[in-house]
């Protein structure tokens, strides 16, 4: 389950950039996005992919990958300012409701990334 602190630190003001890493043949590949492009849907994360070339093929070989998240404005441990660091497993949608759902939002977007969370630290 995705942690309210987490979605709180996706949808404040201001927008933020989000990294993603995933990794192939022992070689880590990072693309960033905006947590504003992030929509959360049946506790999955969908992402619109524009380029994210090596992302794709990365996700082929390792369905594995991380996701950092941060908000200057959201309250965190010990100070304002909190970010995340979420694992998952990734992959790439072309047709169907999570394409779709990005789609509708983002014309430009050629496919949806999409992140099944399986664990979230709170790192500030």
């Amino acid at each position: 389950m995705i942690s309210s602190k987490l979605i709180e630190v996706i949808t404040t003001l201001p927008d933020s950039a989000c990294s993603i890493v995933t990794s192939a043949k022992g070689v880590a590949h990072v693309v960033n996005s905006w947590n504003s492009y992030i929509q959360i849907v049946d506790n999955k994360f969908l992402i619109p992919v524009g380029r994210m070339h090596k992302t794709e093929e990365n996700l082929k070989e390792n369905s594995t990958l991380l996701l950092t998240v941060s908000n200057r404005e959201v309250q965190g441990l010990s100070y304002k300012g909190t970010g995340f660091l979420v694992k998952g497993k990734g992959s790439f949608a072309y047709s169907g409701k999570e394409y779709d759902t990005v789609k509708s939002r983002y014309s430009w977007a050629r496919a949806a990334l999409v992140i099944e969370p399986l664990s979230e630290e709170q790192t500030l």
